[in-house]
């Protein structure tokens, strides 16, 4: 908030993104607590908690924006931390009683790393939720540009857009939240993977086309539902085989999806043509991969 210059605000802003860590921790506490159907259900709540924030968030910073000015929205966000801060330290239990300060070497990253990145039941659901991911990116990259260069809505209508994209995202991760009750992990799996294949399939046939936005924006709102469904219950299958080290696990994780994440919104900035192209093309092409991975992994867990 207190920057100078716009290289100083990289750089802290750069410096904000090492304090990344929550989420992964996040993660890694739930499985402390929960495993299998429950821990995925408890996955699906902390992705309906984050896609209910992205809907909120635009809306909060453009009043502070036009309230105030950018460094408003730095200043709502060090009372957020601190109010988080208090939290976790007045209230927050601790979820595992054990410290193992011997993993903290490089003997275990390398070993724990190596059999987690052998290990299938870990190795596909990752990227499955990291690829799906990398689809739902290009929409964060180039959706804006692509409302108002193609069909002329202003930032102020995209907000409104994307808020429908984001509840539809809340929708598909109470839908899997619902669907566990009765349902496997794999068999809701199984239901998010097929509703991500018809979104990838329909995304790949207007690549052929000049969609209309209602139609372009049912493709994007129908990815993001098999997105919302997805990711939660990848991230808790691929902790299962984790065993006591969730937390080494949320962090390869984390930095796998954020990979592919930088890989896709790169992908997607580069097909920008002034159409709907680096979207379609970026979720049919991610949302494929992802269902593909899935099916070689199954097929390789049968033989």
């Amino acid at each position: 908030a207190f920057a100078p210059t716009f290289e100083v605000l990289l750089v802290a802003r750069f410096a904000q993104g090492l304090m990344a860590g929550a989420p992964i921790i996040a993660r890694a506490m739930v499985r402390d607590v929960a495993s299998g159907t429950e821990g995925a259900r408890l996955m699906t709540l902390l992705g309906a908690i984050l896609t209910i924030a992205a809907m909120f968030a635009p809306v909060l910073g453009s009043g502070l924006l036009i309230l105030f000015s950018w460094r408003a929205s730095f200043w709502a966000l060090t009372a957020l931390a601190l109010v988080f801060l208090a939290y976790t330290l007045l209230s927050l239990p601790e979820t595992t009683g054990r410290r193992r300060p011997e993993r903290f070497s490089f003997r275990f990253v390398a070993s724990a790393g190596r059999f987690l990145l052998t290990t299938r039941a870990f190795v596909v659901p990752m990227l499955a939720g990291s690829l799906t991911f990398g689809g739902y990116v290009s929409l964060l990259s180039t959706g804006a540009i692509v409302a108002e260069a193609r069909y002329g809505i202003s930032p102020e209508t995209f907000g409104a857009l994307f808020a429908l994209a984001a509840l539809v995202n809340t929708c598909g991760a109470f839908t899997a939240r619902a669907l566990l009750k009765d349902r496997s992990l794999r068999q809701v799996g199984t239901i998010a993977l097929t509703v991500l294949g018809l979104a990838a399939i329909l995304h790949g046939v207007l690549l052929a086309t000049d969609p209309g936005l209602q139609l372009f924006w049912g493709a994007v709102c129908l990815y993001v539902l098999a997105f919302g469904m997805i990711l939660p219950t990848a991230m808790a299958a691929a902790l299962e085989p984790a065993g006591e080290m969730p937390g080494f696990a949320a962090s390869i994780m984390g930095a796998v999806q954020m990979a592919i994440a930088t890989g896709a919104a790169a992908i997607a900035s580069a097909l920008y043509d002034g159409s709907h192209l680096s979207i379609s093309l970026s979720m049919a092409g991610f949302g494929l991969a992802a269902v593909t991975v899935v099916a070689l992994g199954r097929l390789s867990d049968r033989r």
